[in-house]
């Protein structure tokens, strides 16, 4: 029964954690995984630890450029929308 508690806590910590990293900017985010990667590739020998260091570092690479994406698009939208708006307000000028 001990060793149930224990693992409840464990994931109440884990869980604690990811919802107050859920309420930070991503690059502080992104910054403190890619800590975390290095460290455990440095301080961990083993080749399993070293592949998931690896892999954390991909995901992190693959979510940038994916919010790096996402933000240009959106700044092409809002940008496509204000072209749209001066010239049907330039339209509504002349018809006047």
């Amino acid at each position: 029964m001990a060793s149930r508690v224990r693992a409840t806590g464990n994931n109440f910590i884990l869980a604690s954690l990811l919802a107050t990293l859920s309420y930070l900017p991503f690059q502080l985010v992104a910054q403190f995984t890619l800590i975390i990667c290095v460290l455990l590739f440095e301080v961990d020998p083993f080749p399993t630890s070293r592949l998931v260091s690896v892999a954390g570092v991909a995901v992190v690479l693959a979510i940038t450029k994916a919010r790096q994406h996402f933000l240009i698009l959106e700044a092409n939208e809002e940008e496509l929308q204000q072209q749209q708006q001066s010239v049907n307000a330039t339209h509504d000028d002349k018809s006047d």
